[in-house]
């Protein structure tokens, strides 16, 4: 009786623990298939090149109609470009469906400037200080140049295990430096027949516009995320500038003929709207 129940008990365990192995592989099996979840703060790196387009600057001259007033388009420019971006995703329970909320701010040195030549103001006829010519050997630079963009963006996305795909969009910001000078070159025939001189104009301002675009990840890891993602950014409006006459070999203030007070501003710099786009190369870490 003894040596039965010994051998039911014997059974009993080995059951017991062939149950319990079988559990733990089972365990272990849905581990391994368990897909790793996007939902999480993570916070990267970014760089790539970036292109702005070719924005349209002017000159004029005020009440003085000196010069015929200028209207240039910049040339194309293109640049590195380098930063860092923050942001949280939320995959939907249950689902392949992703939101999410994005910061970044980019370093660039994007510019584009234009040098075209002066033409004297014929509006009321050929102006005598001009030496009866046009076309003067005199000549204006405009600029408009990109320091830096940001912006923040909403994130739809589709993902899998380790895909992810996405749109974005929202709102953008950019640190824009303005120059524009005009240089009489004392070379007749020139506005400055009595010596050099030049009128330097610069300001900046932060542009607010909008930015779209797109991109895919995936993740090699539970937490590492590679990426590349492609941007549009757009600013509207205008920006402007004034400045005064200077003598070159001084410095000093200088009166340019009709603007009689040295020093006083007598032209207008106007800078209207472009857009930039850049692609990105991007590394993030996603946080458990």
């Amino acid at each position: 009786m003894k040596k039965l129940a010994l051998v039911v008990a014997a059974l009993a365990f080995s059951s017991v623990a062939a149950a319990a192995a079988d559990l733990a592989t089972k365990a272990r099996s849905a581990a391994v298939v368990a897909l790793p979840s996007w939902t999480g703060f993570y916070v990267g790196i970014n760089g790539g090149g970036a292109f702005m387009s070719d924005p349209s600057m002017s000159y004029v001259d005020g009440a003085i109609n000196a010069i015929t007033p200028i209207t240039v388009t910049g040339s194309s420019s293109a640049n590195g470009i380098a930063g860092f971006h923050a942001g949280y995703n939320f995959q939907m329970p249950s689902s392949s469906w992703l939101v999410g909320i994005e910061g970044d701010w980019d370093w660039t040195n994007l510019k584009s400037s234009a040098a075209p030549g002066i033409i004297c103001s014929n509006l009321f006829g050929m102006r005598a200080q001009c030496g009866g010519v046009s076309n003067l050997t005199d000549n204006a630079f405009l600029q408009t140049q990109v320091n830096w963009l940001a912006s923040v963006r909403g994130r739809l996305g589709y993902a899998t295990s380790q895909w992810l795909v996405y749109g974005t969009g929202g709102v953008a910001f950019a640190d824009v430096q303005y120059t524009g000078n005009i240089n009489c070159t004392g070379t007749p025939a020139t506005l400055c027949p009595g010596g050099g001189q030049v009128l330097r104009s610069r300001a900046s301002n932060t542009r607010v516009g909008f930015v779209v675009g797109a991109g895919a990840e995936f993740k090699p890891t539970r937490n590492w995320v590679v990426g590349a993602e492609y941007l549009y950014y757009r600013f509207d409006g205008d920006a402007s500038s004034t400045g005064g006459y200077t003598t070159v070999a001084t410095g000093a203030p200088a009166p340019f003929y009709e603007c009689s007070v040295a020093g006083q501003n007598c032209g207008k710099f106007t800078y209207r709207g472009f857009d930039v786009q850049t692609v990105r190369a991007r590394l993030s870490y996603q946080f458990d």
